[in-house]
């Protein structure tokens, strides 16, 4: 039969309020009656009521996480850093994956306030609706803290890789080794401020945005660079250099280029951006932007805890960039063949 609390109080000589107080983590115990209260808590095997126990501390130790895509290879690490980091602070995680639709963005928000997380770290795509936009709003009003990785969001704190330096100066990399018809693909989400900088970047150069060679897909995954170079491809324009949103579009984009006989990077050079891991085991291994994941894993985290260490009328709003650095590998080759 399960053991009380009142049980526990009684075989350890207390109240039941100095049982509650251990359980809880409360001040004015004493160490020799924590220890006791312990010992006992374990002999019995009690466990307490997590729905009482969350009524009474009016704290749940869960934070929700909300990512774009968990077979991503960039959200499942992001995540997995987050989670430990949690952990380690004595939080367990919720993580809910979107699959990149706005609907599912604004019922997990929801559900992240009526389930009384915590907090909330938001890592989905900035095109979300209305309705999202609301349940952010609703999760501000109560004043649970929410922080995340898109800087457009008013009032929320949020942690970003540097993307316009990073494109910069990958686009300049390319430029640099001699190519002159720089395409790009890029998806949703951060890719647009990447696409800014490959603007930037070609204007910066001297040279003028041809609007052909740039295709913007619906997703991020293997399959929209696939399909963004095939786009690419059936318009007949030359070029000799892709610069892709993420690493997966890239992996994408080579695999068209390779179906019709296309040689990464003797005839096109590819930069992509994250460098996630399997960009170092591609063939060719993938030249791309280096985001330093576990940095931004764990200063979403630390923004979180501090926000919730704060009281919500004295928060404030804060913005952590982090450096990326340009990683060079095989596929952007050392500049255009002559032919």
């Amino acid at each position: 039969m399960k053991a009380t609390i009142k049980e526990v109080a009684k075989e350890a000589g207390v109240s039941i309020s100095t049982v509650s107080r251990v359980l809880n983590g409360r001040d004015r115990v004493s160490r020799h009656t924590i220890n006791r209260v312990r010992e006992v808590i374990e002999r019995l095997q009690f466990q307490p009521d997590f729905v009482a126990r969350t009524m009474i501390m009016k704290k749940t130790s869960t934070i929700g996480l909300v990512v774009p895509q968990l077979s991503n290879e960039y959200w499942a690490f992001i995540s997995e850093v987050i989670q430990d980091e949690l952990w380690a602070h004595g939080y367990t995680t919720l993580i809910c994956s979107t699959d990149n639709e706005p609907e599912k963005d604004s019922a997990y928000l929801k559900m992240c306030l009526e389930r009384r997380m915590d907090g909330v770290i938001y890592c989905s795509s900035p095109h979300y609706s209305s309705e999202t936009n609301e349940q952010i709003d609703a999760l501000k009003a109560a004043g649970v803290p929410i922080v995340s990785l898109d800087p457009s969001i008013l009032g929320v704190s949020c942690v970003v890789g540097d993307h316009m330096q990073g494109t910069l100066t990958a686009v300049g990399h390319l430029i640099q080794c001699g190519y002159s018809r720089i395409a790009y693909i890029g998806g949703p989400a951060v890719s647009i401020e990447r696409e800014f900088g490959y603007r930037k970047a070609l204007m910066m150069y001297g040279y003028q945005v041809d609007e052909r060679l740039i295709r913007l897909v619906k997703g991020q995954s293997f399959a929209d660079g696939y399909e963004g170079l095939q786009s690419l491809l059936s318009t007949g324009i030359s070029f000799d250099a892709l610069f892709c949103g993420n690493d997966l579009l890239a992996f994408g984009a080579i695999k068209a280029m390779e179906e019709v006989g296309i040689r990464v990077p003797d005839d096109v050079g590819v930069i992509g951006f994250d460098d996630i891991f399997s960009a170092r085991l591609f063939k060719p291994a993938l030249t791309t932007v280096r985001q330093p994941i576990q940095d931004i894993g764990q200063e979403l985290v630390n923004l979180l805890l501090l926000a919730l260490e704060t009281e919500p009328e004295r928060r404030t709003v804060r913005k952590i960039v982090i450096p990326t650095e340009l990683i060079i590998r095989e596929s952007s080759g050392s500049g255009p063949k002559k032919r």
